[in-house]
């Protein structure tokens, strides 16, 4: 069964969900260290220092965090409605886990370019004569395209 987590409180998850139209379950790790034991969660310090291993590998310090993000960053996290500071103390991350005999077992995770292959929209896309062929940040919410043209 899936199964989303999310670092929100569950009020504001369901919120979003019930916006979305979507059914399946949803749990907040809001206020404990799931989403940091599975490395998609950092502290700011963390950041600064260098000190994180995401995608199984040790990134470099990010030196002037608050101050030099990416322009696709800030959009992001406009988008998300947080600023571009915050937005990069999570990254994406998919985990699989078995239950046995009482026992749950952790038996897969992937990160970053590995979750591509779980947007379908993205297959098709990348096989159609002009790609994507859009520019920026293109994907919309299903209830923002009126509001955007």
């Amino acid at each position: 069964m899936l199964w989303a987590v999310s670092r929100a409180p569950l009020e504001k998850i369901q919120g979003y969900k019930e916006r979305m139209g979507w059914t399946f379950p949803w749990a907040s790790s809001f206020g404990c260290d799931f989403n940091s034991d599975f490395s998609v969660s950092f502290a700011e310090e963390e950041q600064r220092k260098g000190d994180i291993e995401y995608n199984y590998r040790r990134e470099a310090p990010m030196e002037g965090m608050a101050t030099q993000m990416p322009e696709v960053v800030v959009a992001n996290a406009n988008m998300t409605g947080t600023d571009a500071a915050t937005y990069v103390l999570e990254r994406p991350g998919m985990s699989a886990f078995v239950l046995e005999d009482g026992h749950l077992y952790h038996t897969y995770s992937t990160y970053a370019r590995g979750l591509d292959a779980l947007w379908g929209m993205y297959q098709w896309l990348d096989r159609a004569p002009k790609g994507r062929n859009e520019t920026g940040m293109w994907w919309r919410r299903h209830d923002e395209y009126d509001a955007q043209g």
